[in-house]
């Protein structure tokens, strides 16, 4: 406690108090003065700058050309012209359905090709230089034409590139027109005579597949082939070859660009499923999807790309009609009773909610089933241990079918596909009776015919869709229906299947591939089934 000399000490004393307590808050003032001083001495020149931006445009105008560069920098930079020319795996025609996503962006296994079909796939030997992929070795990859090598990125740092290249404008209507503008451009296939889509052949593509077991985190494990050891990998790089033209490579970004704040629904059984990751895998190597809903089955499933708000969702329907295995009409539960005037209300009561609709109706009308139509028991497939009339599945499978087209066309409001038969390729057996697909190579056109069964349903399916494009034409609106004709290119790519490789290495503990499950139903992804959604676009682009 200070001590103070005289009478006078606690005045001064609380003088210096007083002054010390004051002190800050006059500094304070000054310093805020000062800084007003600074604002108003600098605002002469903020005022000059906004006006000369606001007036250079009249007194400095830009050259068209310039203008022009401008103009052809709002698009991605991977959209070309139409007098561009497929080089080094790097361009693309403008006028082909997609653009060829750079090695750079884009890491897969090495550009190599496939091995003839007469040579025997052996699996890859290891080395120090090989790429590895969750455990399988790959043949180094070769160098590229520009003397570069592949090498696998994670799809963060894919999304890191593609965000600082693509600067496209989301708001602006002019950027989103031209934008739309080279979409189009770029998938639409290139020939000089008719493009005939669905006739062709699978020829080999150095390029490979357009993501691997490592860049997407999308597909069941059962379909992820490479992760679970199947050795060979030829069967990534096979494209198709329309005849009269050229089927370019599928561009996940132009495919976001057209697609922008829409939802495209996958409507049927776990071949719909497949296709739908196969997208998602695909579309994923420009942004990281996120899964907005899940059902407590895992069977319908909803994911979202926020940059551009595309929606990709599964609808759980193996039939599309309405389907029940519970206790019904004395028919005890478990035995699946199929309703074949009722179309499902689990994907016709929420339709209308998606702008593209891709229907996927076939391999579950095999399994047995009792038929009930008009609330009548009309017979069975595959029923011997009951008193009912073979109807047999062709004549369900018609019925459902017509109905599925006859509800879309009448009161669907969005852009409905219906997908044709995807075949499996067992042989020795069936699923359930030791059936295996072993083989490496695809069929080349001509060797593999459609008959039996899977040539009648795919009939069916033909001769209903045409039959409700007849019905229709006499309707003012235009018909929002497409085929989307997988059959043919399914049929010649027995090599495309998991086989025993739907389970973890399969063969660790096991001799042969008569002790192992197969699946030749399922395609491997990446595999086949990515073209199907190259189709998809094609199927698409004519209606946007």
């Amino acid at each position: 406690m200070p001590v103070y000399g005289n009478r006078d000490s606690p005045k001064r004393a609380a003088a210096v108090h007083e002054q010390r307590r004051t002190e800050p808050r006059k500094r304070t003032i000054n310093n805020k003065t000062a800084c007003l001083w600074i604002l108003v001495a600098l605002l002469p020149f903020l005022v000059v700058k906004i006006v000369f931006s606001y007036t250079s445009p009249f007194f400095f105008p830009q050259s068209e050309n310039r203008v022009a560069d401008l103009i052809s920098e709002l698009p991605s930079p991977d959209f070309l012209s139409p007098d561009a020319v497929f080089r080094s795996g790097n361009e693309i025609s403008g006028s082909s359905s997609a653009v060829s996503v750079s090695p750079k962006e884009l890491k897969i296994p090495g550009s190599r090709k496939p091995p003839a079909a007469s040579e025997e796939a052996k699996p890859p030997q290891i080395s120090p230089k090989s790429s590895r992929l969750n455990g399988n070795e790959l043949p180094p990859p070769e160098a590229t034409s520009h003397g570069e090598e592949q090498e696998l990125d994670s799809p963060e740092d894919n999304e890191k590139k593609e965000a600082q290249k693509w600067q496209a404008p989301i708001d602006e209507k002019e950027g989103e027109k031209a934008i739309k503008s080279r979409s189009h451009s770029a998938v639409a296939p290139r020939g000089s005579k008719e493009c005939v889509l669905y006739d062709g052949d699978w020829v080999e593509d150095p390029e490979g597949p357009l993501y691997t077991n490592e860049t997407c985190f999308y597909k069941h494990a059962q379909q992820d082939c490479m992760s679970n050891g199947r050795p060979d990998t030829s069967y990534l790089y096979w494209k198709w070859k329309p005849r009269n033209c050229e089927l370019p490579r599928f561009d996940a970004k132009a495919f976001l660009v057209m697609f922008r704040c829409k939802t495209i629904a996958f409507v049927g059984d776990s071949l719909s499923r497949n296709q739908m990751q196969s997208l998602l895998c695909m579309l994923s190597q420009v942004e990281i999807p996120d899964e907005i809903y899940k059902s407590p089955d895992d069977k319908s499933v909803r994911w979202r790309f926020k940059t551009y708000q595309v929606t990709l969702a599964t609808v759980w329907s193996p039939y599309l009609l309405k389907e029940t295995a519970e206790e019904l009409k004395g028919i005890g539960e478990g035995q699946s009773k199929l309703f074949m005037d009722t179309v499902d209300e689990v994907w016709t009561s929420v339709m209308n909610g998606f702008d593209v609709m891709v229907l996927s109706i076939g391999q579950w009308y095999l399994k047995p089933s009792i038929y009930i139509e008009n609330d009548q028991i009309i017979g069975c497939h595959y029923c011997p241990e009951r008193n009912l009339t073979e109807v047999g599945f062709l004549y369900a499978y018609r019925k459902g079918v017509h109905h599925v087209l006859d509800k879309v066309t009448k009161n669907y409001k969005g852009f409905a596909i219906l997908t044709t038969l995807s075949l499996d390729h067992f042989e020795n057996g069936s699923w359930s009776t030791g059936g295996s697909c072993r083989r490496e190579h695809p069929f080349k056109k001509g060797e593999k015919v459609l008959e039996g069964i899977n040539y009648d349903m795919y009939q069916v399916v033909m001769d209903e869709y045409r039959s409700t494009v007849e019905r229709r034409k006499s309707d003012m609106k235009k018909l929002q229906l497409e085929l989307l004709d997988i059959t043919v290119l399914s049929l010649l790519r027995a090599d495309g299947h998991p086989g025993p490789f739907r389970s973890y290495h399969p063969f660790d503990h096991k001799l042969g591939y008569t002790h192992v499950q197969n699946d030749c139903l399922h395609w491997c992804l990446p595999g086949p089934i990515d073209t199907w959604n190259q189709f998809l676009v094609e199927a698409i682009l004519p209606h946007l």
